[in-house]
């Protein structure tokens, strides 16, 4: 009985352990993603007010932006093994998205850069996530503003609209460009005996997005109703 009990609180000991440093890693992670789309928005927003051309957006803040994008990877696999509450495929989805955007369509197409739609986006993708990653990171220690959350569940109800539209307008301009140049489409005859034409993928991969955007609205306006009724009652309990 003395072993089982030794065996048992070692048990629980460990568990904690992991559980500390599973939140000092999540912590670390999204203080540094907010302060990795911070730099991204304030290398866009210089470069728009002292050229106030949108041509030299992305390549002012392209490393940060790749950076920053891609390592949203991770975040699937934090849904996968459980150190997150999120489903893998709604991330693996939401993920990918943007993934596609940043590196087969904006960024190997530079004629597309000058495009008034490419700011837009990258702007509504920065608020969105420098927003998103302090609300997770304030909420691994329990900090969270009224403020912060009422940003966290309000501010999607316009920035998701320009950078769904954005993203759909950006993937739009280079269909042309990559039709007459060929760019990632493979013709026979060819070694492997396998066709693959990119312009007609980018355009199924648009249609895509019909069936799935207005589900994943609905449904984050379902979840500001409920986080925005439960931030202001813990609110007024901790008045009380």
């Amino acid at each position: 009985a003395v072993v089982s009990t030794q065996s048992t609180g070692k048990q629980i000991n460990l568990s904690k352990l992991q559980g500390m440093l599973s939140k000092v890693y999540l912590l670390l992670y999204n203080c540094c993603l907010a302060c990795g789309w911070s730099i991204v928005l304030y290398q866009a927003v210089l470069e728009l007010s002292t050229a106030q051309n949108p041509t030299y957006v992305y390549e002012r803040c392209k490393v940060a932006l790749k950076i920053s994008q891609t390592l949203a990877l991770l975040e699937i696999l934090h849904a996968a093994i459980g150190l997150v509450r999120s489903s893998p495929m709604t991330t693996f989805i939401q993920v990918q998205s943007r993934l596609v955007v940043l590196w087969l369509v904006l960024d190997p197409v530079s004629e597309v850069h000058g495009y008034s739609n490419v700011p837009m986006m990258i702007i509504a993708w920065c608020i969105a996530e420098i927003v998103r990653y302090w609300y997770y990171a304030l909420s691994l220690v329990d900090k969270v503003p009224y403020l912060l959350t009422w940003c966290r569940y309000s501010f999607f109800t316009f920035l998701y609209p320009i950078g769904v539209s954005g993203e759909l307008l950006t993937i739009y301009s280079i269909l042309p460009i990559i039709t007459a140049t060929g760019l990632f489409s493979l013709s026979l005859p060819n070694k492997w005996n396998v066709s693959f034409n990119y312009p007609i993928f980018l355009m199924l991969y648009m249609a895509g997005y019909v069936p799935y955007l207005p589900k994943l609205y609905m449904h984050m306006l379902k979840q500001r109703s409920k986080m925005l009724g439960k931030a202001a009652a813990d609110g007024e309990k901790k008045a009380n």
